[in-house]
């Protein structure tokens, strides 16, 4: 990494940093509205076009899956679908090859990299995924923030679109202090509101509060001790209560500010 003196952080950023760090603070704890805002006001602070906040399984065997709560920015409907056909589906057999460099070089707690600190030009350009998976979705570079906390892997990445300069030392920079000042967005939420959870069963509740919390549905399983299939049957039963026919649908309707 350079130590030029273009990789300082400005005095402006910094001011615009914590006053975006100031403003989180006085958002619901733990609330998709607050994880919307966090992601909203990095994109403007680094010129970004899309922006992702996502948990991360598998990333201690060398890969990352994404489950994605909050996506924004896309230029259009059919570069956002692009994106979701990637996370829903495609990531299971066509990773995306910066995830295994950064299993390996992220250390906890916290990491944050732009992509060619991750992997060279023709390792990336070279890749199925990016020529077609990021060209449909018509973004490119991109700084990870990547922080283990006691409850969840989470990842906030940026993007710019394609074709646009790639991300500097400097804006890295600003993201990894953002992160580190704000940890506090990686809490435990307050529990879900009671006009939330009027109406669910006692069970429907606690899957509810762990899916609210980032968790899997594997992981709601063995916290509760049930069945992956029980917990499945909870999670159609809570769609169906919902109106909705996603995760990510559930999280927006049941979180703060969804």
């Amino acid at each position: 990494m350079g130590t030029g003196k273009s990789d300082a952080v400005r005095f402006d950023e910094l001011q615009k940093m914590l006053r975006l760090a100031l403003e989180l603070r006085e958002l619901p704890p733990g609330s998709l509205l607050q994880k919307r805002h966090a992601i909203d006001g990095l994109r403007s602070l680094v010129g970004a076009q899309v922006g992702v906040w996502a948990y991360v399984d598998g990333m201690s065997a060398g890969t990352g899956f994404l489950r994605t709560v909050v996506d924004i920015g896309w230029c259009g409907d059919a570069e956002r679908r692009a994106f979701r056909s990637y996370v829903d589906r495609e990531q299971w057999v066509s990773i995306d090859p910066s995830m295994p460099p950064l299993a390996r070089a992220a250390t906890p707690p916290m990491s944050t990299f732009t992509r060619d600190q991750l992997l060279g030009d023709r390792a990336w350009y070279g890749s199925e995924h990016v020529q077609g998976l990021r060209r449909a979705a018509r973004v490119d570079s991109f700084i990870y923030t990547y922080a283990t906390t006691r409850n969840a892997a989470v990842a906030l990445s940026l993007h710019r679109a394609w074709g646009e300069r790639q991300f500097s030392e400097r804006e890295r920079r600003l993201v990894d202090l953002f992160h580190r000042e704000c940890v506090f967005l990686h809490e435990p939420q307050a529990d879900l509101a009671p006009a939330i959870l009027r109406g669910l069963s006692p069970r429907q509740r606690e899957v509810l509060r762990g899916l609210s919390r980032g968790r899997s549905e594997k992981e709601v399983a063995a916290e509760l001790r049930l069945s992956p299939h029980t917990v499945h049957d909870h999670v159609k039963a809570l769609y169906r209560h919902f109106g909705v026919h996603s995760r990510s649908e559930l999280l927006a309707r049941c979180l703060g500010g969804g």
